[in-house]
């Protein structure tokens, strides 16, 4: 187990040769600070029915050094690859399926999202476990939600959940105490809305022109530096953070940073994507009266 340190590159000693050299020109882990680092399996669950993976794993939460964004990311440790990366903006916190007596299963939750992901520790020893989730939780800083009473609905199957039928049964038990709460639509990403073509369709309006060619470095004052930068890749990985952020408990704190009202998230009716809410918010800003 490692909590808090820096991360390094390792060399391998011994193994084959190509797996050596393959390691050294693909490092899988970029440069950053862990946070918490444990081995652990996963399941899958695609909202009716958990799947076994039976990789060897490993969980990594670090913070890039490049990109100063946090990442979840879960290895196979036989392959040294990440399988899952996914940023985490004080929205994921892990929590104990209790009523697994028998195994140290645990679910990672996000306030952001109806998303779930279960995980087995496969560490040798338990005595860590509760000080690493501890560790892990306050290192995302989410919002961890009181936990709610009862429960409805059938339980979703649980095939392939090992060998073990024990197992099987109480994931199936835990499922059901969770309720189902009907389809959630997917959050809608910034991409989605600010796409190429929009972004470019910007360009006909010379007061938007304006207003941008005020906002970009030196090198891009002119109207041609201006549209190379709304297609540029960097463009569009800030806006995969940005809706990282939208989607996120961090909403409040973009809505204050951006002058909008907060009240506006607030009043929006339940189920409401965020994205909607942040463009209705600037529209009203903005004096438009368009629907989003």
């Amino acid at each position: 187990l490692k909590c808090s340190h820096s991360l390094h590159q390792g060399g391998a000693s011994g193994g084959l040769s190509g797996q050596q050299m393959a390691l050294f020109q693909q490092p899988t882990r970029p440069n950053g600070l862990v946070h918490c680092e444990f081995k652990a399996g996963r399941m899958d669950w695609d909202g009716t029915k958990v799947t076994a993976d039976k990789r060897k794993g490993k969980v990594l939460l670090y913070t890039s050094e490049e990109e100063q964004l946090t990442h979840f990311q879960w290895h196979d440790r036989e392959k040294n690859e990440v399988v899952t990366d996914l940023i985490v903006i004080n929205d994921a916190y892990f929590e104990k399926i209790e009523k697994v007596k028998d195994g140290r299963v645990y679910l990672l939750r996000f306030t952001s999202s109806d998303k779930k992901l279960f995980f087995w520790m496969q560490e040798p020893k338990d005595d860590r476990d509760v000080e690493l989730m501890k560790k892990f939780n306050e290192a995302v800083g989410a919002t961890i939600p009181e936990k709610k009473a009862g429960g409805s609905s059938a339980a979703p199957a649980v095939p392939g959940a090992g060998n073990d039928p024990a197992l099987n049964a109480i994931l199936q038990q835990f499922l059901q105490s969770q309720g189902q709460q009907g389809p959630r639509a997917n959050p809608i990403p910034l991409q989605a809305v600010l796409t190429p073509e929009t972004l470019q369709s910007l360009m006909s309006d010379e007061a938007a022109v304006a207003e941008m060619q005020s906002l970009v470095p030196d090198s891009h004052k002119s109207s041609e530096g201006v549209r190379e930068a709304l297609g540029s890749p960097q463009l569009q990985q800030s806006l995969r953070a940005l809706t990282q952020a939208v989607h996120s408990d961090q909403l409040p704190v973009l809505f204050a940073s951006l002058g909008l009202d907060p009240a506006e998230i607030a009043s929006a009716p339940p189920g409401t994507d965020a994205v909607e809410i942040l463009c209705r918010a600037m529209e009203k800003k903005m004096g438009g009266g368009g629907s989003a």
